[in-house]
């Protein structure tokens, strides 16, 4: 019998004599990371674009051991597993081109490699750089695939403030976005298993005395007894955490047929079935909002901020500005009328898709092409290097 621990150290040793040996270094020129399965949707379009038009082969690593990419066998794609042997595989990688939706390189245990290796930033939600990251969170990337307007104002004010080098600022867009708007307009809610009647999703962000674990039973049992089908779509990180509170909601709730909890983030199905969405300051409003069209409750509870100096910026975070244009914020102490101001949000519905596709257009880049972009950007640094 093989402990788990020791399994899993032997596949990341079996990766690394792969990786190694048995790869050779132009399948090696482009590198990208994911830290779990959740972080693929993120990277598909430009791995699509360019495994498939640019015809790359690339190497993929992740931190998961149960990453689907390695029973899919993509073709173009290696897929490499690291964990702990991440950090010295990273501080000593070889490679044009390293690209990650991970922030905070280089301020942690992952460190930039000894070698000249060209860093790309991807963006895992549309949220402002200054207030929910850590501060420096982006200072040593090379490049940023920018999703909107937001991200080239702050990093560029955050450069000057900090005389910093300026980066390469790709106005890219934002795949994960694009994907859900598809996959809205080809859906159709005669095959849901949901049932009927309206469906609210609730989905916070994760942290110390979530909303989930300090209001969630109670949103959830209001809206229950108002008739709405309620999904739970607890953060990742909430579900890795908080095995507890995940047991809670499906002993307390998972015997009524309207309620369903999802842990697992690799599809949108959630976001496609629900006709509202309740979350706090989480950049899922913003995807779900602009990727469906579709209104947002917000939860009125203390800002998230991990940057105590983002009010230095002197500008206010897109996720504060468009919660009043794109839905209604709702103060705790006044849960038990959630499922009224759920009911005027649909009634609203018309005028908010009116005012959410233009607020897309504002804020959102290169919409429906993001990928095409951001994979050029990533084949004309390639092959530059390539010359060096």
């Amino acid at each position: 019998m093989i402990f788990p621990g020791i399994s899993l150290f032997l596949k990341e040793i079996a990766s690394g004599y792969r990786f190694l040996y048995r790869t050779r270094k132009a399948e090696k020129a482009i590198i990208f990371y994911a830290e779990h399965a959740g972080y693929y949707p993120y990277l598909e379009g430009l791995i699509t674009e360019l495994t498939g038009r640019h015809g790359q082969t690339l190497c993929y690593v992740t931190s998961d051991p149960d990453d689907p990419v390695f029973q899919k066998s993509i073709p173009g794609i290696k897929p490499f597993y690291f964990n702990k042997l991440l950090p010295f595989l990273m501080a000593f990688l070889s490679c044009r081109l390293f690209v990650m939706t991970l922030t905070d390189l280089n301020q942690f245990h992952l460190r930039r490699s000894v070698n000249n290796v060209h860093y790309v930033y991807v963006f895992h939600a549309l949220l402002s750089t200054h207030m929910v990251y850590r501060y420096g969170a982006f200072d040593h990337y090379d490049s940023i695939l920018c999703c909107g307007p937001h991200h080239v104002t702050e990093i560029r004010k955050h450069e000057r403030a900090s005389k910093l080098e300026p980066k390469i600022l790709v106005e890219a867009g934002y795949y994960r976005l694009e994907r859900i708007y598809q996959a809205y307009r080809n859906y159709s809610p005669a095959r849901s298993s949901q049932g009927t009647g309206k469906t609210v999703l609730i989905a916070p962000s994760w942290g110390v005395a979530n909303t989930l674990e300090t209001y969630g039973e109670l949103l959830t049992e209001v809206l229950l007894e108002a008739g709405y089908n309620v999904i739970v779509r607890p953060h990742p990180e909430t579900v890795r955490r908080s095995p507890d509170l995940m047991t809670l909601f499906s002993s307390r709730f998972g015997g009524n047929l309207k309620f369903t909890l999802e842990t697992s983030v690799i599809t949108d199905d959630s976001l496609l079935r629900a006709d509202v969405l309740i979350c706090d300051i989480s950049g899922i409003a913003l995807e779900y909002a602009f990727g469906t069209e579709r209104p947002v409750l917000f939860l009125d509870v203390p800002l998230k901020i991990h940057n105590p100096r983002f009010r230095e910026l002197e500008i206010e975070p897109l996720e504060l500005t468009l919660r009043s244009e794109i839905g209604v914020v709702v103060s705790l102490d006044k849960i038990e009328a959630i499922p009224r101001a759920v009911a005027s949000l649909m009634e609203n519905r018309a005028l908010y898709q009116r005012r959410i596709a233009e607020l897309r257009k504002q804020n959102i880049y290169a919409f429906g092409h993001s990928s095409e972009i951001g994979a050029q950007h990533i084949i004309d640094m390639a092959a530059r290097r390539g010359t060096n």
